[in-house]
């Protein structure tokens, strides 16, 4: 009996951690972010009151751009080292875990609303339009866990940087309940086609 009890210890061992800390920390990037922004615009709104809205809501307009043009960049090096993470993971070729699960539960492709409590300021400019192109739109792949964690995301469309938010953003999602079969839950592959209209 004892013998039973090293093996299954030896194997959970050797399954994979539910969710990698560089997955955590992606999420901690943008929490730590819409932190920053929300305070900038209460102190703003406090030190350029004396300006007319108009120009108040264009000097903060530009000034959030910066502070979120950062957060973007530091969450695409973030993304690096997940793909990074899990390759090494794919290379070691370990088993994936099971988990027992009430047959009811079935899977739901994810929203990808933005939950964020920061909201831009509006500037009157019109934002510049650099894409050319009234949509963008990729096709998302992307597997989830038996505990209902994102992982392996790849994300191909035209337009790489929106492919790259998009994989940002998938990772960024809480738990999930994954697919429910015979009792158990293992981790599966979906296929997300997302399009957005700029019209």
């Amino acid at each position: 009996m004892n013998k039973i009890y090293l093996i299954l210890f030896i194997l959970s061992g050797l399954t994979i951690k539910a969710q990698l800390k560089e997955i955590v920390e992606l999420k901690n990037i943008g929490s730590r972010y819409d932190s920053m922004l929300i305070a900038y615009q209460k102190k703003a709104k406090d030190s350029l009151s004396h300006l007319k809205k108009d120009l108040r809501n264009e000097i903060m307009a530009a000034e959030e751009a910066k502070i979120f043009e950062r957060q973007k960049e530091e969450e695409r090096n973030q993304l690096a080292k997940i793909k990074s993470k899990e390759l090494e993971i794919e290379n070691l070729k370990k088993p994936e875990k099971f988990a027992r699960c009430k047959s009811a539960e079935d899977f739901e492709m994810p929203s990808l609303a933005n939950r964020s409590k920061y909201q831009s300021t509006l500037s009157k400019k019109k934002a510049d339009d650099s894409t050319g192109k009234d949509h963008l739109s990729s096709l998302v792949l992307f597997q989830v866990t038996a505990d209902g964690f994102i992982k392996n995301v790849v994300a191909s469309g035209e337009n790489r940087q929106f492919n790259t938010d998009l994989e940002i953003t998938l990772y960024k999602l809480e738990k999930l309940t994954p697919r429910c079969i015979n009792g158990f839950a293992k981790t599966e592959r979906f296929r997300l086609p997302v399009k957005i209209n700029f019209k």
